[in-house]
């Protein structure tokens, strides 16, 4: 820190919830922590906002989900430059020594001419390494150290949270051998029976797209061949129980079997392109996502009172 003149907050840490957020270098949780929960508390023009991560696939991804005029780079990346307000995103769900690196924390915070945030796992970590004796710091400092309040219905699928799981799906009908659809399922249920407006509305798993798309007019012959495949389904269709209307549908995207670049992906984007042809709405769930309460209920009312 370059300044500090007696502004609250000067110096702040934020834990996600619990769970193994990273995936191959990139945290898509912390990410969401820094855009919905550190962003709105910074009152810095954007060219003035930087973020640190210690991994080039972080940066990168976080380049993709903030505005263009938010520095973002590696450590090694920003010496020599200086912002009002940095962002460091640590990506490991426990602490490495690459992350740990108390040089690379030293330039992150020296980087801080006013703000500066540590966005860290909220897994427990070890008690000696340099980010918790930073956290340390902060707390001793009268700093703000505080939990994020993002989680995912996918969180459940963590093991800090198997109790919490099996409690929560047995309210539920199992209509999946895959606990990430089973959950997607189970909150697809409580949104119908919260919205009094939608008691109407039902629910289909795995319905063959062949049966929601008959006309294949609109398709080209690949298009064609893979909506009549038998193989080719829905997930999730929420539909008019009176007029048999598809309102929304749902796709559950486990992060490995659908990342881009995999063969899932390419047959995604297949899908979604028939759906669009012909207006069906569509929600992906991302299974390092978050918010998917919030995402679904704000697109069904969206498309439902459209309709």
């Amino acid at each position: 820190m370059t300044r500090d003149k007696g502004e609250e907050d000067v110096i702040c840490a934020i834990r996600t919830a619990k769970g193994n957020h990273s995936r191959s270098h990139m945290n898509q949780r912390e990410i969401d922590v820094i855009k919905e929960e550190v962003l709105p508390n910074l009152s810095y023009e954007t060219d003035e906002i930087g973020v640190i991560a210690p991994y080039n696939k972080q940066v990168d991804a976080v380049k993709s989900a903030l505005e263009e005029d938010i520095d973002v780079a590696t450590v090694h990346k920003f010496q020599g430059r200086e912002k009002d307000a940095i962002i460091m995103t640590t990506v490991d769900d426990v602490i490495t020594s690459f992350s740990d690196d108390p040089n690379l924390l030293n330039v992150a915070v020296s980087r801080a001419k006013s703000q500066f945030y540590l966005v860290v796992s909220g897994n427990e970590q070890p008690k000696d390494c340099n980010i918790s004796n930073l956290i340390a710091y902060i707390e001793y400092n009268n700093g703000t150290v505080s939990t994020s309040k993002i989680h995912s219905i996918f969180d459940y699928l963590y093991e800090q949270y198997t109790d919490a799981r099996i409690a929560y799906l047995k309210k539920h009908k199992k209509i999946s051998e895959y606990d990430s659809e089973n959950l997607t399922f189970a909150l697809l249920e409580d949104i119908l029976k919260e919205n009094i407006n939608m008691r109407h509305l039902n629910i289909i798993c795995h319905l063959p797209l062949y049966m929601l798309i008959q006309d294949y007019s609109l398709l080209n012959e690949e298009e064609s061949k893979y909506a009549a495949n038998i193989n080719t389904h829905i997930d999730f269709l929420i539909y008019n129980r009176v007029s048999k209307q598809p309102i929304l549908t749902i796709e559950t995207d486990g992060y490995t079997f659908h990342k881009s670049g995999t063969s899932q992906s390419e047959r995604d984007i297949k899908k979604d392109r028939i759906l669009e042809l012909y207006g069906i709405p569509l929600v992906r769930l991302s299974t390092i996502g978050s918010n998917e309460k919030k995402i679904i209920g704000d697109k069904l009312s969206e498309v439902y009172y459209k309709a």
